[in-house]
């Protein structure tokens, strides 16, 4: 099924926190595919820089998108960011234009 958005966001890890912050994505990846419009939820670390994570995610819909930041567990997630983060997340929203595979 293809996805109506893509995105990709990028979090950077204060000095010593990369463990931490890993932890935390990945606590988010079960929940998130759990969700209805959720059709890729993955966390990735950067091989360059391991302070930097990225989260790749599918969603069928982008109110399905708008739905998941709205859940419990990641606008706790997100009040953690300040703490374990140098910056704000950067999230960029994609559309597929290639046909699917």
């Amino acid at each position: 099924e293809m996805a109506e958005l893509t995105n990709v966001a990028y979090f950077t890890a204060k000095p010593g926190r990369s463990g931490d912050l890993g932890d935390e994505l990945l606590q988010l990846v079960a929940p998130s595919r759990n969700e209805e419009g959720c059709l890729r939820y993955e966390i990735h670390q950067s091989t360059d820089v391991p302070d930097v994570w990225m989260v790749l995610e599918d969603w069928r819909h982008t109110s399905d998108f708008k739905l998941h930041m709205s859940t419990p567990y990641v606008e706790a997630f997100m009040a953690k960011v300040p703490e374990l983060c140098v910056e704000d997340v950067e999230i960029c929203g994609y559309q597929q234009r290639s046909p699917q595979a």
